[in-house]
């Protein structure tokens, strides 16, 4: 039959060289060693007193109990990631090895210098300073030849040959714009060339008020006229192309402007005959043919 026992405060662990009889007498000598193991073990690990019990068979059989003091080997276990932890390190040493440390170059006291601009980033600028001058020099000596051989000559121009001091600058920017210069020369020299002719029949005629709607024939006229010279010039269709789209439209803005101000209010007060009856109609017709000249063309693009 089990035999239950009080409780009894712990004792210190039996030395070697102590006599172990008294301890042998009332207990095992092993059970003496579990409760001085767990005496040394945390409070929160220790089990109360009242609970242990104790069997016959227990106390008979001592040596089959060998895993109880395995308590004691938590106090260890902290000892285990460390232990893992100095066991990882000698296998991240090769990886470090083998990867090669990388160059560090220092980096620059100063900015680099910019690079010069190479000959083909300063060529426009010059040739477009040059031809500029270029034009320029030779309107200047156009003009001043003209001033001079009409003071030789004592031709006056005062009345009804002004204007050729605006047509003949226009004209020598159209010339030396065709032959060298390029669209440089060639816009400026159409727009002065067709103001000068504006000039020109305002003064023979002395239709002042025209210039309400003759101004369209200067800008986008006489800049489309440059522009399809300057098509002419280097074989460009595209170019030739917009020049003459520049000055279709130009005339037909001076033909609508010619109505409403010549045909309509008469600003002018001069009676154009059948040109100033004719101008509506004829103005009705030209913008009808061409809205169908541009369906046609793009049904047959789609």
């Amino acid at each position: 039959m089990a035999r239950t026992r009080k409780p009894k405060e712990p004792q210190p662990p039996v030395s070697e060289g102590e006599d172990a009889e008294p301890a042998a007498e009332n207990r095992p000598s092993q059970l003496d060693q579990l409760r001085a193991a767990l005496s040394d073990t945390p409070p929160a690990r220790e089990e109360p007193a009242e609970e242990v019990a104790e069997t016959g068979e227990a106390a008979a059989q001592p040596e089959e109990e060998p895993e109880l003091p395995a308590h004691t080997d938590e106090p260890v276990e902290p000892v285990e990631p460390v232990a893992a932890a100095a066991e990882a390190e000698p296998e991240a040493e090769p990886a470090a090895e083998t990867t090669p440390p990388s160059a560090w170059v220092p980096p620059p006291a100063y900015p680099p210098p910019a690079p010069p601009p190479g000959p083909a980033a300063a060529r426009p600028m010059t040739s477009a300073g040059s031809s500029s001058g270029l034009a320029l020099g030779l309107v200047l000596v156009v003009v001043g030849v003209f001033f001079l051989i009409m003071r030789l000559f004592q031709i006056d121009l005062s009345t009804y040959g002004w204007p050729l001091y605006v047509i003949i600058p226009g004209l020598t920017l159209l010339t030396v714009g065709f032959v060298s210069l390029g669209t440089g020369a060639l816009v400026p020299g159409g727009i002065v060339t067709v103001t000068g002719l504006i000039l020109a029949a305002q003064n023979a005629t002395g239709d002042w008020a025209s210039w309400a709607y003759a101004w369209t024939l200067v800008v986008p006229g006489g800049a489309g006229l440059g522009l399809f010279m300057q098509g002419l010039r280097v074989h460009d269709s595209n170019q030739a192309r917009l020049g003459r789209n520049l000055m279709f439209w130009s005339a037909l803005m001076f033909m609508i402007g010619f109505v409403i101000f010549e045909s309509i209010f008469n600003i002018s007060g001069q009676d154009f005959g059948i040109v100033s009856r004719a101008a509506l109609p004829v103005l009705l017709i030209i913008i009808g043919v061409t809205l169908l000249a541009r369906s046609m063309q793009r049904g047959r693009s789609a």
